[in-house]
């Protein structure tokens, strides 16, 4: 039985009575509006916490669950997921498939208040003993949703355990293609999945833990040919009715520790569109018990230790785009501090160095010099002649062991064969003199065992406390390991503090941005929000003493970085996805430098280039001095391209029209991106419009009529 608190919900709704429902759409006589802004009203079903969102102006609104269950052919299961606004899933013991709790199917009792702008309930299952409280607060922007896990009880947790959460999972669904409209996925840039009927095509949804692949619980099979798919590094997702131009999009501010995000092709299992995240809070696994492979199921002895908070924000009318809601993120962000003190800075490009790698020898290794400092001093005098100023260089390679050899970074020690420390440092200045930033590489994370063999023992390791480690495919050292959290923090501050007593000027973080992992650690399980913590710390000690950029870096650590580096340029490719669109580059535009991956191993080089004056981003090139043939035989073979001969024209060039572009474009933000046939328009805050065409035929947008490949900016007058 639900207890209802009649006094406060009576005295809410006479607050809210006054503002009558708009013409269009019919709220169903069980919901009442409990919420509302300038924009949108906010009602609720009682009984199963779902919402609707209706437009003041226009009347549409945006379902969170399916209205019509009983005309849909699918299970009691699956009526119960998508007639629900919370949905919980719990483990029986064990048992790896996980049971489900919805407000249909489960015996429940929601003790709920209406608070003005939205609720507060707590929710209680009696016959698994398993209760959490829930609030749901509504603003400007739209509504942000909250489970503390804290609130999480478990009366019987030697038997049922909370599994995992999922928050309005159906908000904005759509069926069969009746809506005109998309999908947003966080796929590389972003992507879009068109709402139309597949006719059930597609047999997979769009799966991804939110910060890559959680290595310490999945076993991957590794190849040297295989390609990853592109890492979620922003955790947002969305849905968009063109035709109604309504449009949401789910951020997740808290819990992205032990997110996944979905999204569900109509035909995938169900005859609906539907995108979501689910919030993983406890895990079966197999333990292996012997050298003979054999293994027991176990559960994690204790839940993660993450609150959840999603925010929907909220867009209609010409805004409810993929290029509105990206502006709304990063307004969102902006507000929330998400990008810290970060100095946009003028237009640049980043030069990567590679200095050293090793091959193997008669008796033992031997260093391979690729471009020494007094080399890549060279370049820069070369590039600086020609005009090309204020670069981003990051030395790759720099210390003893080269690249490859020197893992982790655990000192500030140069290489001898690239010069020691008195050419680096000479590097420095002219650095200075030159107007460039320079920056060290370091990975505090990648752990080789042949030339730090102590160092094994602080190695990382699964949940089931199993040593994690892949194979390189490379020449030299064929193995590679990862330190623990305890050990890189321990590490990386030592080698941040012996940079700064030698004033190197900057450093580029690798290898720890971009993970995120549940890990075994003084004989426990420990889950991925310790991982988050203890990287944040280290990651936010360096900013406080040298200019830091992060290399792939997930979206936490974003505040803490001066610049974001080698992010990606185009998505996935997934065979589901309609077309990428530039909608990491919209969010972080005007924010923070952003440079995008090497130049040098692209495809198609033209078309890396209209994609750099699309998203407004910074190009990247990998330089050595000396031909990468000099590679063949370390564990960097695979870099076939990079010598500056090749490049120095080239870099020029691109210098001089993205540098013309970005005099135009100052410090101005991205805040429309309309795609139509090959034609691309993008508005910047200046006024600014930057026309592309990216097909191999004339066309015409708005009247500018553009040749295949090219692109016009047009400045406001």
């Amino acid at each position: 039985m639900r207890t209802w608190h009649l006094l406060l919900c009576i005295l809410c709704m006479l607050c809210l009575s006054s503002v009558a429902l708009a013409s269009e759409g019919t709220i169903p006589e069980e919901y009442q509006m409990i919420a509302q802004n300038s924009r949108f009203q906010l009602y609720l079903q009682p009984d199963t916490l779902a919402v609707i969102v209706e437009s003041k102006a226009t009347g549409k609104l945006l379902f969170s669950t399916v209205q019509n269950p009983d005309d849909m052919k699918d299970n009691a299961t699956w009526k119960g997921f998508y007639q629900s606004g919370i949905v919980m899933e719990y483990l029986d013991g064990v048992k790896t498939i996980p049971l489900q709790a919805d407000f249909i199917n489960t015996e429940s009792s929601i003790d709920l208040f209406l608070t003005g702008d939205g609720y507060r309930a707590k929710v209680f299952y009696p016959e698994i003993g398993i209760s959490y409280e829930v609030s749901l607060t509504m603003d400007e922007r739209g509504f942000q949703v909250s489970v503390p896990g804290s609130s999480i009880r478990e009366e019987n947790p030697d038997t049922y355990t909370v599994a995992s959460f999922y928050v309005y999972p159906f908000m904005g669904y759509s069926y069969l293609g009746e809506d005109e409209g998309y999908m947003i996925i966080p796929d590389g840039q972003g992507a879009i999945i068109e709402l139309k009927d597949n006719e059930e095509r597609f047999s997979s949804p769009f799966d991804r833990t939110v910060y890559g692949t959680n290595i310490g619980v999945e076993t991957g099979v590794y190849s040297d040919w295989s390609v990853d798919a592109e890492q979620v590094l922003l955790p947002a997702f969305g849905m968009v009715h063109s035709g109604d131009q309504m449009a949401f999009l789910g951020f997740i501010e808290d819990g992205d520790a032990a997110a996944r995000i979905m999204a569900y092709p109509n035909g995938v299992r169900m005859k609906f569109d539907w995108v979501c995240a689910k919030y993983l809070y406890r895990l079966v696994y197999s333990q292996p018990t012997g050298p003979n492979s054999s293994t027991i199921s176990m559960r994690t002895e204790h839940a993660r230790g993450i609150d959840i908070c999603q925010q929907f924000l909220l867009e209609e009318g010409g805004t409810a785009t993929y290029a509105g809601l990206a502006c709304a993120l990063r307004d969102y962000m902006t507000e929330k501090g998400y990008f810290g003190e970060a100095d946009p800075t003028a237009f640049d490009i980043a030069v990567d160095f590679l200095g050293a790698e090793t091959e193997n020898f008669v008796l033992g290794k031997k260093s391979v010099p690729m471009t020494t400092f007094e080399d890549a001093g060279k370049i820069l005098k070369a590039l600086g002649d020609r005009g090309v100023k204020g670069i981003s260089v990051t030395y790759r390679g720099w210390q003893e062991g080269g690249l490859s050899g020197a893992l982790p970074t655990d000192a500030y020690a140069p290489a001898r064969s690239l010069g020691g420390d008195g050419e680096l440092q000479k590097l420095m200045e002219l650095s200075r003199e030159l107007d460039n930033r320079l920056s060290l590489e370091a990975d505090f994370l990648h752990l080789n065992t042949q030339t730090h063999p102590l160092l094994f023992y602080s190695s990382f390791k699964s949940i089931t406390s199993q040593t994690w480690s892949r194979p390189t495919f490379g020449k030299v050292y064929d193995t590679m390991y990862l330190l623990s959290p305890a050990k890189s923090l321990e590490i990386g501050r030592s080698t941040i503090q012996q940079f700064s007593q030698h004033a190197v000027p900057g450093i580029s973080l690798t290898g720890l941005p971009s993970l995120m992992s549940d890990f075994y650690e003084s004989n426990h399980y420990q889950d991925s929000s310790l991982m988050m913590a203890r990287y944040e710390d280290l990651v936010k000690e360096s900013s406080s003493q040298l200019e830091t950029s992060l290399t792939k870096a997930n979206c936490y650590l974003w505040r803490h970085a001066a610049a974001l580096k080698d992010m990606p340029v185009s998505g996935s490719d997934y065979s589901y996805v309609l077309r990428d669109i530039p909608f990491l580059a919209i969010a972080v535009s005007g924010k923070i430098p952003y440079y995008t991956e090497y130049a040098n191993f692209q495809a198609n080089t033209h078309s890396y280039f209209l994609h750099l004056i699309e998203q407004g981003t910074r190009p990247t090139f990998l330089l050595t001095y000396e031909d990468p043939i000099r590679l063949q035989n370390t564990n960097s073979n695979d870099i076939y391209s990079s010598s500056f001969d090749l490049y120095e024209d080239l870099i020029v060039s691109w210098w001089g029209e993205l540098s013309d572009l970005h005099a135009v474009l100052g410090h101005a933000q991205i805040t429309d991106h309309v795609k139509a046939g090959d034609m691309v328009r993008v508005t910047w805050s200046n006024g600014t419009k930057v026309y592309l065409n990216f097909g191999n035929a004339d066309a015409l947008l708005d009247g500018v009529s553009l040749p295949g490949g090219e692109y016009k900016v047009v400045a406001k007058p």
